[in-house]
């Protein structure tokens, strides 16, 4: 997550207040996964400060209520499929499906639908209709109140930059081309960059 205003934030300061409320509202920790994304903060005429997100994750993969899932298909160019109607397949085998003999693998599909308003959204496919001629099948234990849908573009060193969905979504709508024209311009997207979904699993 980047932030390009002016924010004035001591982000050691903003760390520790974050842990603190997790703490007191009994919040779950974050996937391991996410101690390798970055949140910086940049100043202009300074050098950008990363918050420390150790503390808000998990120390393993087993005690995380929560699982990562990849996109099926990368994407290089993330505002132009958002402005239109478009189809994100993940592979994900929910664990409450302990057995299953349909064709194809267990998953679900992600329907883009763009709106020239600020009003952009993604819908859960749930019906059998969306999954004609698909890779994936669909179960109904797939909440959409579960997901959380996220862009993420990955670095030589192994750290990942997050953009979040909504505000993909606002640089989409008419009233933000300044804003998209600048960050088309700025940001460059390998190969591997994909939209992902955070997943609440039943705890």
């Amino acid at each position: 997550v980047v932030s390009t205003q002016s924010t004035g934030v001591d982000v050691s300061v903003l760390t520790a207040r974050l842990t603190d409320v997790m703490k007191r509202r009994g919040w779950s920790l974050l996937p391991s996964e996410f101690t390798k994304y970055t949140a910086g903060f940049i100043e202009p005429g300074s050098s950008p400060s990363y918050l420390n997100w150790t503390p808000l994750c998990s120390s393993s993969k087993d005690n995380s209520p929560y699982v990562v899932i990849d996109c099926v298909d990368t994407c290089t160019a993330p505002l132009s499929l958002l402005s239109k109607e478009a189809k994100l397949t993940f592979h994900f085998k929910h664990p409450s499906v302990t057995s299953c003999n349909l064709p194809g693998e267990c998953g679900f599909i992600l329907k883009t639908v763009p709106s020239n308003a600020a009003l952009w959204t993604v819908r859960l496919c749930t019906e059998k209709e969306d999954y004609l001629n698909e890779s994936v099948h669909f179960h109904e234990e797939i909440r959409a109140e579960k997901i959380h849908l996220y862009f993420i573009r990955p670095f030589s060193n192994g750290e990942l930059r997050l953009h979040p969905i909504s505000w993909l979504g606002w640089l989409n709508s008419d009233s933000a081309a300044e804003q998209r024209d600048e960050w088309e311009n700025t940001f460059s997207f390998k190969d591997s960059s994909r939209f992902r979904v955070l997943y609440k699993l039943n705890t």
